[in-house]
């Protein structure tokens, strides 16, 4: 998921760090220059001329605000409520949320899965299986199973009671794999069709955003050079 994600992540930083030059170090000096001449400039040009004015006067704030939230949020995020505040969070977000049950689904089932296979009791797998999931809230998912499984419940039924982590369909075939014998099996195959559906889906994001991010970026640059450059065309009308 995170590799995926890397290009688009690197395209969004360049894109930033081009659009801080143009309006701190481009503009200004373009700045100076139509000073000179006077006169009336058109309104996209006066509109990023003075934006990049207040970005250079208030740029020291600004970061300090930047580097200060962000102490404040790696701090907030090294405590375990912290944590939970995020996992809660991103777990919310329309999409995201899915893909990221998702991934831990794949990532538990596996472990669980190989873990049966090698003869580990169930109990006790499920609860290595638990830490593989990387996420504290889901994993109260588990915690709960956990506790079904030892009170004499069966394992769909433990996890019946997550639908977040573990959808009606998976709770279904854990059933019919424990009847049949094959729950091990079947968990590593469920793991592995899970995961080749996220594969898919996330290639299709990254196609989708890539291109979205390009023209998103080339518009932004694009409107900055040709509202500078506006004045240039116009010149004589600029000139007293």
């Amino acid at each position: 998921m995170k590799a995926a994600l890397v290009y688009p992540v690197l395209l969004a930083g360049l894109a930033g760090v081009v659009l801080i030059f143009l309006m701190t170090y481009f503009i200004p000096r373009f700045s100076a220059i139509f000073s000179e001449f006077g006169g009336s400039l058109p309104w996209l040009t006066r509109l990023i001329m003075n934006l990049s004015r207040w970005l250079v006067g208030h740029g020291l704030i600004l970061a300090a605000a930047a580097v200060a939230g962000i102490i404040s949020l790696r701090r907030a995020l090294a405590t375990e409520t912290g944590q939970r505040v995020l996992e809660r969070t991103v777990l919310k977000l329309p999409g995201i949320g899915t893909v990221v049950a998702r991934f831990a689904l794949v990532r538990f089932s596996r472990m669980l899965g190989t873990l049966l296979g090698a003869g580990v009791p169930l109990v006790l797998a499920l609860n290595v299986a638990r830490e593989a999931i990387g996420n504290r809230t889901l994993s109260d998912a588990v915690t709960r199973a956990v506790e079904n499984v030892k009170s004499g419940s069966s394992l769909a039924m433990g996890l019946a009671s997550s639908e977040r982590l573990f959808p009606p369909s998976v709770v279904e075939m854990v059933a019919v794999a424990e009847e049949s014998g094959n729950l091990n099996k079947e968990l590593i195959r469920l793991a592995t069709s899970y995961e080749n559906d996220l594969d898919r889906q996330l290639r299709m994001l990254v196609s989708v955003i890539e291109p979205v991010l390009l023209f998103l970026t080339a518009g932004i640059v694009g409107t900055v050079v040709i509202g500078m450059l506006l004045p240039v065309f116009t010149l004589q009308d600029l000139i007293r």
